[in-house]
């Protein structure tokens, strides 16, 4: 081997080297080269200092929060609007008892085509829903807990709803329960089809022909025949 080529060896050998290691270090090549950051790149220790600043002035992460009281009130405001606006009739709150057994609803939404129980949860964080009637998981603030499928509780008080129903001569109503998420920043996954909402998805649903269609019902006289059946706190 002649020195040329030693020499060149030697050459590529300095420049290579450098460059793997700064691959495996994640340092920049200039950098392992002549030893001190470079000014101007990803590297430069200024933007080090201004990564660090800007995350002080970001402050912690929001603390996810479930839901309160106001968000309940919030969400029957906002019902109460609707039902009125379109005419339909409204039980608020929802709380039906029929033969020792009580259907907990937040409200009743009688529409013309259709009667709806609106079933409250007030879980926050990120929500994943379980296959079937498993548990479903809420991850909050880092933490991870199950809890009972909220497709077995609304299925609970649609059963008693269509008791009711049936009691009064109603069995040709078309009845279901929906579950609503009320914290206002949950975030809903894997739950498509199952009948659950956060609060935007439940105005899109609010908006759909399956509440809008009419069947010739009327509202107001299902609602009376409805009303005997509410169990209403005495003040």
């Amino acid at each position: 081997m002649d020195n040329m080529t030693v020499i060149l060896i030697m050459i590529l050998v300095m420049i290579v080297l450098p460059i793997v290691f700064a691959r495996l270090s994640g340092r920049n090549p200039m950098e392992v080269f002549f030893g001190s950051r470079v000014k101007g790149t990803a590297f430069d220790r200024k933007n080090d200092a201004s990564a660090e600043e800007a995350g002080r002035k970001a402050g912690p992460a929001k603390k996810e929060k479930n839901s309160g009281k106001e968000d309940i009130i919030l969400l029957i405001s906002d019902l109460t609007s609707y039902a009125r606006r379109n005419h339909y009739y409204m039980i608020m709150p929802g709380t039906l008892t029929f033969k020792g057994k009580t259907a907990n609803l937040a409200a009743i939404l009688i529409t013309r085509g259709t009667l709806v129980g609106f079933n409250c949860f007030g879980f926050g964080g990120r929500i994943l829903a379980g296959s079937g009637k498993d548990d479903w998981t809420q991850t909050m603030n880092g933490e991870r807990r199950r809890f009972a499928s909220p497709l077995v509780k609304n299925e609970e008080q649609e059963k008693i709803l269509r008791s009711i129903l049936q009691e009064e001569g109603l069995g040709h109503v078309e009845s279901r329960v929906v579950g609503v998420f009320t914290a206002p920043e949950v975030k809903l996954s894997g739950t498509g089809g199952s009948s659950c909402y956060d609060r935007n998805s439940l105005k899109n649903y609010l908006s759909s022909d399956a509440l809008l269609v009419s069947r010739n019902l009327n509202p107001e006289e299902i609602g009376r025949k409805l009303e005997p059946y509410v169990k209403r706190q005495k003040r």
